[in-house]
């Protein structure tokens, strides 16, 4: 991965994992708030199988060339847990317990990019680059 999309790699990733929060947590909200929009907002619900399927090799490629960089797998894990509860919220039987699994796990992807974002930075910092 050239050096110079790192940062929009990342930055792509830390969107997605925001876009997928906001999607979990506020179209629910905003439905029990205005139910007629239920027609209106509906999605398949595939769209939920075609993020996952984004952010897996986005965040993984992302945090691996981070880990190889700043030589720390601490982002690399903390957001393989975050892919891992996102992709075991497809298989979940309970709306809300989706909700649930997708948002947190988004949240730690987001997480692990910020860190992962920080740990480069100061690696490229010490580096000269």
């Amino acid at each position: 991965m050239l050096p110079q999309y790192t940062n929009r790699f990342e930055t792509s990733a830390l969107l997605l994992s925001g876009l997928c929060v906001i999607h979990c947590l506020g179209i629910p909200l905003l439905l029990a708030a205005i139910p007629a929009l239920a027609n209106v907002l509906a999605l398949p619900e595939a769209v939920h199988f075609y993020i996952v399927l984004l952010a897996l090799p986005l965040s993984l490629s992302v945090l691996a060339y981070g880990a190889c960089q700043h030589r720390s797998v601490i982002p690399l894990a903390v957001g393989a847990a975050g892919l891992l509860s996102m992709t075991v919220a497809l298989t979940a039987k309970h709306h809300s317990d989706e909700i649930i699994l997708s948002s947190i796990g988004a949240m730690i992807v987001a997480f692990a990019h910020i860190n992962n974002w920080k740990r480069r930075s100061r690696c490229a910092a010490d580096s000269g680059v």
